[in-house]
């Protein structure tokens, strides 16, 4: 996939997609979790356990998850943890890559950081 370079007006544009394709993705991840250890336990009640439906439920919501992964990362975007929901949209700052930062339940893209620095890098953006 090439890669594409976002101005903040254009990360801000994707905001409310990213919402909401962000909190389903959340939302997916924790029931994976959950339907993990089911899944794990009867595994280890079962040696010979040839499917359940508690498999094949789990195997449906990663797949679910992963569309929404696929989704933002189409968009350009470069998911950074699902968990968290945070998202990062690549910048040329001055010749050199760099990050917008947002995490879901920030109102607006207020961040950057050095590719290489991560969420403690954070720098607050100055327009």
């Amino acid at each position: 996939m090439e890669k594409r370079f976002f101005t903040v007006e254009e990360a801000r544009q994707l905001l409310p997609v990213l919402k909401k394709l962000v909190g389903r993705a959340i939302f997916l991840s924790a029931r994976l979790r959950e339907q993990q250890d089911v899944v794990q336990s009867l595994a280890d009640a079962a040696s010979n356990n040839t499917g359940s439906p508690e498999g094949t439920a789990y195997l449906e919501t990663l797949i679910q998850l992963e569309n929404y992964i696929h989704q933002i990362q189409d968009a350009g975007c470069v998911v950074k943890s699902v968990e968290e929901g945070l998202v990062d949209f690549l910048h040329l700052k001055e010749g050199r890559e760099v990050y917008h930062c947002w995490k879901l339940g920030e109102e607006d893209i207020g961040y950057w950081h050095e590719v290489d620095a991560g969420f403690e890098g954070r720098t607050p953006l100055l327009e």
